[in-house]
């Protein structure tokens, strides 16, 4: 199986799955992927397969292009920008996370 080397795709799938807002077990169990695979691949410890990464645009409806630009993107963004990205993503799940709910009417 052909193997990504650029670690930045990791990087990169870590990032949608914070964007998303769902957990490691989660997005594991969507992509039919061991929780700690998904957690070897984000920590930089595995290399993707073009199979795992198949399966993200599969799922994700993101073709597997985009993927590696956004990693190419990634890796010419400065340090700083990288963390202003991680950041950004929490604050957007916080801010999730205290809006209010719609609550369905009973009908």
């Amino acid at each position: 199986m052909n193997e990504i080397k650029r670690p930045m795709i990791n990087d990169a799938l870590r990032l949608l799955r914070l964007y998303l807002g769902i957990s490691q077990k989660q997005i594991a169990a969507e992509l039919d992927i061991s929780q700690s695979m998904v957690s070897e691949i984000e920590s930089g410890a595995k290399s993707v397969s073009m199979e795992v990464l198949e399966r993200y645009s599969n799922k994700f409806n993101i073709r597997m292009s985009q993927l590696l630009f956004f990693a190419e993107e990634l890796e010419a963004t400065p340090a700083m920008k990288k963390g202003k990205l991680i950041i950004a993503s929490n604050v957007l799940k916080l801010l999730e996370n205290l809006a209010p709910r719609e609550i369905a009417n009973a009908s």
